[in-house]
């Protein structure tokens, strides 16, 4: 399999349509499919495992599917539910015991599944399951639902589900992203599987959607957290070509609102082991009239959509103050690195 490698920066929608498509992912119909790993789980650290993709949309599966691998048989079906302007339609996911149900037709009234998941309501069905090994330290691989929410940039809604210590099934909310649906990748083969995609914080921080440049950012599972790997030194080449882009984007920039730009530009340079090359042309470059992004909410409270207390504001006299506060806060550089805020 390819290495993940994003085709775009702009606009961040095709940047993830991008990383789909270029890893070729097996697209299922409804019925099931068995597949069993190649290799064990010592290997590596983690198996082989070939995943599985289904995919339901309008144009494709519109009434959902099943996937069957390794012992786990996942169902994605869809019901209509009425909220009085029509019929809005509700992804709903159920896993069974493979093995229970091969032989046997399932019956909704008898029957318990492993779990039920219910998704969203939104006008048109757009939702995929995905059969993945995320974390080789359990005894099965994981299923990974994502739905697109709907809205201008937003949001593909992530929940892992996984076998614990156990043998019980739990939901992992991996959380919200920009763009349409998100199934997981492997970035560099052999290390594998992550939720590809970008660092989400860089968007509207410092200018408008259009004129953000955020980073790329890769989440692992590791037990039931999914966390920031962006710093795993395998990935740092996918960071040393995003910061080429970065720079051929901000080159090209004509008018205002650079600061947007300057942010993803310095944290993929950081991420790529180049903050100091990247500072100079921060504090060169940066919008000294913005103000865009200088008061800063810490411990991730959002400053749109929640009253987060006064005290919680920090002020930040410039662009490269709020900045380099930032990069601090995502883990984009040291505590020990200062960074002048001044030539």
């Amino acid at each position: 399999m390819p290495p993940w490698k994003p085709t775009t920066m702009v606009p961040w929608l095709a940047l993830l349509a991008g990383v789909c498509a270029g890893l070729g992912w097996l697209a299922l119909g409804p019925l099931a499919t068995t597949l069993k790993p190649r290799f064990s789980k010592g290997d590596q650290g983690l198996a082989d495992f070939e995943p599985l993709l289904l995919r339901a949309g309008p144009d494709e599966n519109p009434s959902g599917g099943s996937l069957m691998a390794a012992g786990i048989r996942a169902d994605l079906s869809f019901r209509v539910k009425s909220d009085g302007y029509g019929g809005q339609q509700q992804p709903v996911l159920r896993l069974w015991p493979a093995a229970a149900v091969e032989d046997t037709p399932i019956s909704l009234l008898t029957d318990t599944p492993l779990l039920e998941h219910i998704g969203v309501s939104s006008g048109v069905p757009n939702a995929l399951v995905q059969i993945v090994e995320l974390d080789a330290d359990n005894n099965s691989p994981e299923v990974l639902f994502s739905q697109y929410s709907g809205g201008a940039h937003c949001c593909a809604l992530v929940t892992v589900f996984r076998e614990n210590d156990q043998g019980a099934w739990q939901a992992v909310d991996a959380g919200a992203f920009d763009g349409g649906v998100l199934a997981a990748t492997e970035p560099v083969p052999g290390y594998g599987y992550l939720l590809a995609t970008v660092d989400n914080r860089f968007l509207y921080r410092f200018s408008s959607y259009v004129r953000s440049s955020p980073p790329l950012q890769f989440l692992a599972l590791q037990g039931d957290q999914i966390v920031d790997v962006s710093d795993r030194p395998h990935l740092r080449p996918l960071f040393e070509e995003d910061a080429k882009r970065q720079a051929e984007r901000l080159a090209s920039h004509r008018g205002g609102q650079v600061n947007g730009l300057l942010a993803g530009y310095a944290a993929s340079h950081a991420r790529a082991g180049r903050i100091e090359e990247a500072w100079p042309v921060v504090l060169q470059r940066y919008d000294r009239d913005s103000r865009w992004g200088l008061d800063s909410y810490p411990n991730e409270c959002e400053y749109h959509g929640r009253d987060c207390g006064q005290e919680t504001v920090m002020r930040h006299p410039n662009f490269p103050s709020a900045l380099a506060a930032l990069l601090l806060e995502a883990g984009y550089i040291s505590e020990d690195l200062v960074l002048a805020d001044q030539p």
